[in-house]
């Protein structure tokens, strides 16, 4: 059976509609039951996300995914200085200071540690940068876009649309989990996430 061309193109519109977001459709909300807490201090408000920043290191996974292939995004509002926010993905392992090992794409403020730093880590468990990091101030009291896509060894970063890193690297070619890392001890809001595992090509 042949398909003329046309019915091809009504065919491809009909499935992106069908794929599109529906028009008034809520947007991803944090919750404790899709967000397990690991290390530190966390709170659900009303969809979002709050690290109380009142340890040292702060950890929270999503529940129940695992994937080598993803795609992770979360918008990140900064409340002042002495604060950090980051992605952490391929992640193994039980104990924060012993074993655990992960990708993790993160931005500091600026402060007493690591100020102003824009960077894409290992932690093997020693932590190693694995690009050159960038050097400039994230913006404080608004809302922006941290998204990561890793398929294989290519690992792409960006901020809103903005691509700030494309690096490839083989250390944990793996499935593992994902979720939220915050140093320092000021807190930092969170809402909007979106996870999704990436199909074979």
């Amino acid at each position: 059976m042949t398909v003329s061309r046309r019915t091809l193109g009504w065919l491809a519109l009909a499935v992106s509609l069908l794929a599109a977001p529906r028009l008034g459709a809520e947007p991803p909300k944090f919750t404790g039951k899709q967000w397990r807490v690991h290390q530190g201090k966390w709170k659900f408000e009303d969809g979002e996300l709050v690290c109380l920043g009142e340890g040292r290191s702060s950890l929270i996974y999503r529940r129940g995914f695992r994937a080598r292939d993803l795609e992770l995004s979360v918008q990140v509002k900064f409340l002042g200085p002495d604060s950090s926010a980051g992605l952490v993905f391929r992640g193994a392992g039980k104990s924060y200071y012993r074993d655990i090992t992960f990708y993790q794409f993160e931005w500091y403020t600026r402060g007493s540690h690591h100020g102003r730093r824009l960077s894409l880590m290992r932690k093997t468990p020693r932590w190693k940068q694995i690009v050159k990091p960038i050097v400039r101030d994230p913006p404080m009291d608004r809302w922006i876009t941290f998204r990561v896509r890793a398929r294989g060894p290519l690992i792409e970063c960006f901020i809103d649309d903005e691509k700030v890193f494309s690096r490839r690297d083989r250390a944990f070619l793996r499935e593992g989990s994902v979720g939220l890392h915050v140093f320092q001890p000021r807190a930092v809001r969170f809402r909007r996430p979106v996870v999704r595992a990436l199909g074979e090509r």
